[in-house]
């Protein structure tokens, strides 16, 4: 680890940095409110949280396991953690990092007194070496392969299109108001944040179709402290699968995914619904299952929101450090030792939030970084300039 050149450590950061800037840009995600929760102070919380103890979390995970084997452990469907998590890892470190040089009064170009450069080679390498392993293309981001995020094994892809059912209209409708009710419950449950959600492919199958693959996960969640309800999900991750013609999938940096058509019930000619079982294998979900799952999620849904608006403004805000560990030590859970590290990784994020949380709450203003976010028109992370 730590190996990386100065160029290449800092052609890694433009280059995620381009993408992100796309991503908030195209979806003005800089400017998201919220009513239930205090989404650029939790995210500003958790951002620095992974800037100051990340890097060093990523050093003991790294004893154990590399980053190579975390990429292709991750192969899988529904595994978690999945691309999101490797790049929040980039986006929280470095947008850390970014508020850390605007407070600095510093202009791009000019070094930073604080600079970790070791802490930044070691966040950098850990996300290139693992995203080369997990993705089929070998390469870091979606935008490099014209939009796509394959990442599942040739046997796998062959094995959803073989159980794959024919469309039939009822079953359908069925299927989506489902996936938009799952979309639902993960959003409220992670807060306003786009976890346990992932769109990935598409995969090339028999004569010019494709599959576009549709994971909720975290459907279980047993870390985040408001995540208990009364309804549970029957099972902690789903899949949607869908055999396409002509829908033109357009992949991003965070598991999203955008069409070129609007109305995709003509392009899907199959579809069906997988988990997967302990021992990795895939497991198709009976249809029968649809009606009950959906009425599981709906009713944990509204009582994750009954939940949220009864936190304090203050807690609005702190709930961030649990939702970004809630990212974290499912890397460890992946190398076998996730349940030593659940509370220390939460621990650790405690006390690094209870250094900035009450100088964050004061304010009456959004965090400098959000507006430099949404109005930037030079590089979104500046690079690191060597002070020697």
């Amino acid at each position: 680890m730590n190996s990386l050149s100065m160029e290449e450590l800092n052609r890694c950061i433009r280059q995620f940095g381009d993408g992100q800037k796309a991503f908030m840009r195209g979806e003005n995600r800089a400017l998201l409110r919220s009513v239930l929760f205090d989404v650029p102070r939790r995210s500003s919380i958790g951002w620095y949280c992974y800037y100051d103890k990340a890097p060093g979390l990523l050093r003991s995970l790294v004893e154990q396991i590399s980053p190579e084997e975390i990429g292709r452990r991750m192969r899988r469907l529904c595994s978690r953690p999945y691309y999101l998590q490797l790049s929040i890892l980039m986006c929280s470190y470095f947008g850390a990092r970014q508020q850390l040089l605007l407070d600095s009064g510093l202009n791009p170009g000019q070094p930073f007194p604080a600079e970790k450069l070791d802490d930044a080679r070691i966040v950098v390498d850990f996300w290139q070496r693992a995203c080369r392993a997990y993705r089929s293309d070998s390469r870091q981001l979606p935008d490099q392969v014209g939009g796509t995020q394959q990442i599942l094994p040739q046997d796998d892809i062959e094995s959803l299109d073989a159980l794959l059912t024919r469309v039939d209209p009822g079953i359908h409708q069925r299927l989506r108001r489902l996936a938009a009710t799952l979309e639902l419950y993960v959003f409220i449950l992670h807060g306003e944040q786009r976890d346990g959600l992932f769109a990935h492919g598409p995969y090339d199958v028999e004569e010019g179709r494709q599959l576009v693959v549709q994971e909720f996960t975290d459907l279980q969640n047993d870390y985040l402290p408001w995540a208990e309800t009364e309804a549970r999900n029957p099972y902690p991750q789903l899949a949607l699968v869908r055999r396409t013609r002509g829908l033109g999938p357009h992949f991003d940096l965070f598991g999203g995914v955008l069409f070129d058509t609007q109305d995709l019930t003509p392009c899907v000619e199959a579809e069906g619904l997988f988990t997967r079982a302990d021992d990795g294998s895939i497991v198709p979900v009976s249809l029968d299952e649809v009606e009950r799952i959906e009425s599981c999620a709906a009713a944990a849904q509204n009582e994750l929101f009954l939940k949220a608006a009864e936190w304090s403004p203050r807690y609005k805000a702190e709930y961030g450090v649990h939702l970004f560990a809630n990212h974290l030590y499912p890397f460890f859970e992946l190398a076998g030792s996730g349940r030593e590290w659940r509370e220390r990784i939460r621990a650790e994020f405690e006390a690094s939030a209870a250094t900035v949380l009450d100088d964050l709450l004061a304010g009456e203003e959004a965090p400098s970084i959000w507006k430099f976010m949404a109005t930037t028109t030079g590089e979104y992370f500046w690079p690191i300039v060597d002070s020697g």
